[in-house]
């Protein structure tokens, strides 16, 4: 499959190939494709066999054997495929919400599938910065995107001392939904105040270089046509194996600990690493979870896209299961005070006090 680099060359499978044109035209496509967007039911069903070795070997859950692998639900969808499904929300919404079910994954994405709910930030930059009387408002819309929103993330990381100068900060994820929480823990971590263990997980890693950084780079720099500004994905070799990486990852108290008060804004929107950047700055510095229970959607995580050769279908998979102490996962992450969703964040900050 073009799509993807040659075993004999990378070592392991299902590396998406940078220098597929394939893949570049397939990724654009992707990004536009909707529930109404036509498919070809004849190419899905020829790609079913290779779906069910994908989800069985990439499925970090499944291949670890976690979870149960799937078989009766996608036993089912190839027979709801007889019925030549005219679009690709026909076509792989049910198998979507059957294979979240399945393995407890809500991270599980068929695209075009009909989304959990619509985004409503699209358009809007990905971090937003505001000066109200005595508090930063930093809004965290989203931690991954097209190249302009890694720069604006780039650029808050970089600004992390104005910030904290400030003795009050709100940091609004509502609507967050997720990406990359290492930007988080990069803007934050020189002022932790506390140095609890924050979660427990398992990596795919290659060398010691989490796998699941490949795809996600490669998905990134064929969509755009330029490299992310980020490369650390590791450098293929014949030889390579996947190897479980276990880990307990602590926090450690910063070199300039900061002493202030932070109001972090989640709502049910909120996930995957805006749920973990939101209990990051909970556990790292004391700041208080405002709002409503986020998604749960943060127990797989480095959730990486896969292409099947025939349809185009693109599937997101977990390279890495978490554990952070408590069910998480279609429950969400609790807050330590309740706030309608909707509150404007400079009600919020007049009524700071309340909340810390």
């Amino acid at each position: 499959m073009s799509f993807y680099l040659e075993t004999q060359r990378a070592g392991i499978d299902w590396l998406l190939n940078p220098a597929s044109p394939e893949l570049g035209e397939l990724a654009r496509e992707a990004e536009a494709r909707a529930v109404d967007s036509a498919c070809d039911p004849r190419g899905l069903a020829d790609d079913a066999d290779e779906l069910r070795r994908l989800i069985r070997e990439r499925h970090f859950g499944v291949a670890t054997r976690h979870v149960a692998m799937p078989d009766d639900e996608l036993d089912a969808w190839e027979k709801r495929l007889e019925a030549r499904p005219r679009t690709w929300g026909e076509a792989v919404t049910e198998l979507q919400h059957d294979l979240r079910d399945a393995l407890r994954d809500q991270h599980i994405r068929l695209r075009g599938g009909a989304p959990r709910f619509e985004p409503s930030l699209r358009g809007q930059p990905a971090v937003e910065e505001q000066r109200i009387g005595d508090t930063v408002v930093l809004i965290v819309r989203r931690l991954w995107g097209d190249s302009d929103d890694d720069r604006l993330l780039e650029a808050w990381v970089a600004r992390a001392d104005e910030h904290f100068a400030y003795e009050r900060i709100v940091v609004d994820l509502r609507g967050n939904t997720g990406g990359n929480d290492g930007y988080t823990f990069d803007w934050a971590s020189s002022c932790f105040d506390a140095a609890p263990t924050f979660v427990r997980d398992w990596t795919w890693c290659v060398r010691g270089t989490p796998v699941g950084i490949w795809n996600s780079a490669t998905w990134g720099e064929v969509r755009d046509g330029v490299a992310p500004l980020h490369d650390s994905r590791h450098d293929p070799r014949s030889g390579d194996t996947l190897e479980v990486v276990a880990d307990e990852e602590g926090l450690e108290v910063g070199h300039k600990p900061w002493r202030g008060r932070m109001v972090v804004l989640v709502d049910r929107r909120t996930a995957s690493s805006g749920e973990s950047s939101a209990w990051l700055l909970r556990a790292g510095l004391g700041a208080r979870v405002v709002g409503e229970p986020t998604l749960g959607m943060i127990e797989y995580g480095n959730v990486v896209p896969y292409v099947l050769p025939r349809s185009g279908l693109v599937i997101h998979l977990p390279t890495k299961r978490n554990d952070f102490g408590l069910p998480v996962e279609g429950r969400g992450f609790p807050v330590d005070a309740p706030l309608d969703p909707e509150t404007p964040v400079e009600d919020v900050v007049r009524d700071f006090d309340l909340f810390v």
